[in-house]
């Protein structure tokens, strides 16, 4: 089989394992017998691994069970289980089919979903989804929040005189300046085009988020160097806070985006806080 079988028993010690164990685990059926089952769950799965342990020795069948375990050579495994109690011999009887290949599937294409392909930053989705659950905390712990729409003055010029392959570099040489210009706990991410969204988190004062948007104009003015060629852009910014300016997703980012429009049109390379 491809799948390991594993004996263990009301104790949680293991009493048995087939040959496939080896290769999932890294570990010789000598290893393991009379130790702890619950010593080879990752950490942070063996609460939830000995409640489930509870259901099957109270008779619940269990035919999908998803945990992770930690191989001797220290790699995590992703498995899935089917299990069931045995009364008559009083012990756990589990198969375990490695998935871990399938969980890193799917987890990159999770990331992908949200992520910007060129610049790696969050995307559209991801970015409401993030500025969702801030505006539920700035409520909860009454903080400040602010988001700020960031367009780069310039770069449609530089795009077309220079060709898409220098315009995409230079957006990802943008997008990690401003990453550098905030904090861990802030979000940087790409609306599409030259459009930029950056959420402040548990900033109160209207001054503190202004400096902040006057250093991200400041740096971005700064000479970008793209294949020996020097490119220079700007940036127009607009503020919005909340609640002042909204209290959901769109209402926010809808005021910093006029507000970046009123900075542009009033010829770029300016921050200007939404005023309704």
């Amino acid at each position: 089989m491809l799948d390991a079988v594993c004996v263990v028993d009301r104790h949680g010690d293991f009493v048995f394992v087939s040959a496939a164990f080896e290769d999932m685990f890294g570990y010789a059926p000598h290893e393991v017998i009379g130790r702890p089952m619950v010593d080879m769950v990752y950490p942070e799965d063996r609460p939830q691994t000995l409640d489930m342990v509870e259901c099957i020795v109270g008779g619940q069948v269990q035919p999908r069970f998803e945990n992770r375990w930690v191989r001797k050579d220290g790699k995590v495994v992703n498995v899935l289980w089917s299990a069931r109690w045995s009364e008559e011999h009083q012990v756990r009887i589990a198969v375990a089919h490695d998935i871990t290949e399938r969980k890193n599937m799917e987890a990159q294409l999770l990331y992908a979903a949200g992520h910007d392909d060129l610049t790696d930053l969050p995307n559209r989705t991801l970015l409401l989804d993030r500025l969702q659950t801030s505006l539920m905390l700035a409520e909860r712990e009454r903080e400040g929040l602010s988001v700020l729409f960031v367009d780069i003055d310039g770069f449609k010029e530089i795009n077309d005189g220079y060709g898409h392959a220098i315009g995409d570099i230079l957006l990802q040489k943008i997008a990690k300046r401003l990453a550098s210009c905030v904090r861990k706990s802030d979000t940087v991410g790409r609306l599409g085009g030259d459009e930029f969204l950056i959420i402040l988190n548990k900033l109160n004062a209207t001054d503190s988020v202004v400096a902040v948007a006057e250093k991200i104009r400041n740096k971005l003015v700064k000479t970008f160097v793209v294949n020996d060629s020097r490119l220079r852009v700007a940036a127009s910014i607009g503020i919005a806070r909340y609640p002042e300016n909204g209290t959901k997703p769109l209402e926010l980012v809808q005021a910093a985006d006029h507000a970046m429009y009123m900075a542009k049109n009033n010829g770029g390379d300016k921050v200007i806080v939404a005023d309704y």
